[in-house]
C-alpha cells in the first residue's frame, strides 16, 4: 500500500498487479481466446490482422482529387497574381513612355510657336507670297434678312420601350 502524504488516503496497488496464470498452457505467447469476464486474448495472427488499417479506394481517391483540386486552385491564383504584376508593370512602362512623348510634343509645340510669330508669318505673306493685308475697303459684311427663320421641333408624342430600346442600338 502506498499513503499519499498530503491527504492521508492510502492507495491499494494489489489491483494493478498481474494475475497468475491459472494454466502453465495458457502462456502469453500463444495467446488462445479465452474470455475471462470482460478480458478476450486473442492469437498474434488475429491481433495483426485487427490491429491492420483498412483503406478504402473511394476515400483515397477522393482524397486525392481535393488535394489535386487545391493545389490547381492555389496555382491559379499565384499565376493570376504575377500575370496581373507583369500588366501592372507594363501599364507603368508605357504610361512613362507617353508622358515622354507627351513632354516631347509640348517641347517641339513651343519650339514652333517660337519661330512663327504673327509677325514673322505677316513678314513672309507680304514678301515671300506677295500679299497685303485687307483694308476696310475689302471688308464685306453680309446681314441676314428676316425672312430667315429657324424652328425648334419638339418630340412631345410619347415613344413605346421598343423605340427606346432602338435608341440604344441605333437601330
Amino acid at each position: 500500500m502506498a499513503v499519499n502524504k498530503n491527504s492521508g488516503l492510502a492507495y491499494d496497488l494489489s489491483l494493478f498487479e498481474p494475475e497468475p496464470a491459472a494454466n502453465p498452457a495458457e502462456e502469453v505467447g500463444s495467446m488462445k481466446v479465452k474470455n475471462e469476464g470482460k478480458v478476450i486474448r486473442l492469437e498474434t495472427e488475429e491481433f495483426e490482422r485487427s490491429q491492420r488499417r483498412r483503406r478504402n479506394p473511394i476515400i483515397i481517391l477522393s482524397v486525392s482529387l481535393l488535394t489535386l483540386a487545391v493545389a490547381a486552385v492555389f496555382s491559379l491564383i499565384v499565376y493570376n497574381n504575377v500575370r496581373i504584376n507583369e500588366l501592372n508593370e507594363d501599364i507603368i512602362s508605357a504610361n512613362e513612355v507617353l508622358e515622354n512623348q507627351q513632354n516631347l510634343e509640348a517641347q517641339y509645340q513651343l519650339t514652333i510657336d517660337r519661330k512663327l510669330t504673327d509677325r514673322k508669318v505677316q513678314e513672309y505673306a507680304e514678301q515671300k507670297l506677295g500679299m497685303v493685308r485687307a483694308n476696310s475697303a475689302q471688308k464685306q459684311f453680309v446681314s441676314l434678312t428676316d425672312g430667315d427663320k429657324g424652328e425648334v421641333i419638339r418630340g412631345d408624342e410619347k415613344q413605346s420601350f421598343l423605340d427606346n430600346l432602338a435608341k440604344v442600338f441605333h437601330i
